[in-house]
């Protein structure tokens, strides 16, 4: 009876091992996706942070360009606009190149705001799109975790069977001394 019992837990643990060993590869894919999809959520978020980043600096300037036009100051040449005020062409330059710095403060000031804005809209859409996806990520890695134990566990009973059926085995082998 120990024969039948060892080898028909030796199917049974067979079966169960297989079915854990096709669950662990479905979860470890289902990973794999969920790990890349999370880097490219975060490559996305980068790119347009540092986009966004690139656009206020290129405003910033834009701005500053056209007060200095406005007030009639070479931006491209500031050397041409001080030997201006210093030779006496353009007696107001000091007080253009005074006006000039205010607005460029102003413009870095608003600037760094609007930065700041830009970098909390990304961090919540980060914590949005990330945080599920990272929570999936731990949830699979535990569930991965769960089933490699169960394994192991089947492993061991898988051996404990064919103990049981090998111990069993000597009962079926007749007895050819002839006694009897």
């Amino acid at each position: 009876m120990g024969f039948l019992t060892g080898a028909y837990l030796k199917m049974q643990s067979a079966r169960m091992r297989l079915q854990l060993q096709n669950e662990l590869t479905r979860i470890v894919s289902q990973m794999n996706r969920v790990t890349k999809q999370i880097g490219q959520v975060e490559r996305m978020m980068t790119s347009q942070q540092r986009n966004t980043n690139a656009m206020i600096q290129a405003q910033m300037q834009q701005s500053i360009f056209g007060a200095a036009k406005a007030l009639g100051i070479n931006y491209g040449n500031p050397t041409d606009a001080l030997n201006k005020g210093i030779s006496g062409a353009d007696p107001d330059m000091y007080v253009k190149m005074q006006k000039l710095a205010g607005i460029q403060q102003n413009v870095q000031m608003q600037g760094a705001q609007a930065q700041s804005v830009w970098a909390d809209y990304f961090d919540m859409m980060r914590e949005s799109q990330l945080e599920p996806l990272k929570d999936l990520e731990i949830a699979l890695g535990q569930q991965k975790a769960n089933i490699e134990s169960r394994l192991k566990l089947i492993e061991g009973q898988e051996d404990a069977a064919k103990q049981m059926e090998k111990s069993s085995q000597k009962d079926f082998v007749p007895e050819y001394t002839g006694q009897g």
